[in-house]
């Protein structure tokens, strides 16, 4: 008899090491990464009406993946059936099968969802657990210098405030559904890891493509994590100006005490990006209802 495979959910600060730890997962027999997507949080916000279009849900997922997933509104829509559990499989599986592995031999389904981590419902439903990875905050800080996307982020203020936002979501999880790890322990970790989302190692795949060679072809920022893992971020330490080094040391002990009152500001990030993901699947859903109508 087939088990059930189980699920796994990766949250981190952005730009904390989560596609690498992704990828390294991913690599793993038996253990398939989907593209960073928040549909999991977003299962926790759709209505039962919702539930029952199983379009607008396949819609609802691509628009809730940011890295582009082999699945089209086809594929996805196909999984949108059952539970929140039964569907985030399904999915994780059909990624499987379009990377050329075998569905059947999928035994866990690891979720990254760093962008909204306050929205523990979707999540919750399930029996999945949680992995939180933390990278030095230095690191994570010189990193918003890199990316298009950091900018708002390159203030020392900003930054310990946002960066205490996902500790205060991070606080609420369950304990004992929690593994808690950092980026520089990578990949000595990874067996515990493994152990504790229940998962035998086996090897790696016979097949290497994955989900993330497809968001590193659009993703320039990407392209590293399909590489061998290796961990600079010493070396990076070691090159920061000890100004800045100073004062953001200076934000986050400012920072800290306000983490029990940031539940607001989290809320607030993780509402915006339920919008954007809403809007951007009312924009798929009509442009396949235009395509039906040409056709």
């Amino acid at each position: 008899m087939t088990k059930t495979p189980k699920l796994g959910f990766i949250l981190s600060l952005p730009r904390s090491g989560s596609t690498v730890l992704s990828a390294l997962l991913d690599r793993k027999e038996g253990v398939v990464s989907p593209p960073e997507s928040v549909f999991p949080q977003m299962l926790g916000t759709v209505s039962q009406t919702e539930r029952t279009n199983r379009r607008w849900m396949a819609a609802l997922y691509l628009g809730s993946t940011f890295p582009p997933t082999p699945l089209n509104l086809d594929d996805a829509e196909a999984c949108m059936q059952g539970s929140n559990e039964e569907i985030l499989i399904a999915l994780g599986k059909a990624v499987a099968a379009k990377l050329n592995r075998d569905p059947n031999l999928v035994n866990t389904v690891v979720w990254k969802t760093p962008r909204m981590v306050g929205m523990h419902k979707g999540p919750l439903s399930t029996q999945g657990k949680f992995v939180v990875l933390r990278r030095n905050p230095h690191n994570v800080f010189e990193s918003q210098f890199r990316v298009e996307f950091g900018k708002k982020n390159r203030n020392s203020y900003r930054f310990a405030l946002f960066r205490e936002s996902y500790e205060h979501a991070f606080s609420r999880l369950p304990k004992d559904r929690v593994f808690e790890l950092t980026y520089d322990s990578l990949p000595g970790s990874l067996a515990d890891l493994m152990t504790f989302l229940g998962t035998p190692d086996q090897g790696e795949w016979e097949t290497r493509s994955s989900s993330l060679d497809l968001a590193a072809e659009n993703c320039g920022h990407m392209s590293e994590v399909t590489k061998e893992f290796r961990n600079t971020d010493p070396e990076k330490r070691a090159r920061l100006d000890p100004g800045q080094v100073k004062t953001l040391n200076r934000a986050m002990l400012i920072a800290r005490p306000t983490r029990v009152f940031l539940g607001g500001l989290r809320a607030y990030y993780d509402h915006q990006s339920m919008l954007w993901s809403r809007n951007k699947a009312t924009m798929l859903l009509q442009a396949d209802t235009r395509a039906e109508n040409h056709a």
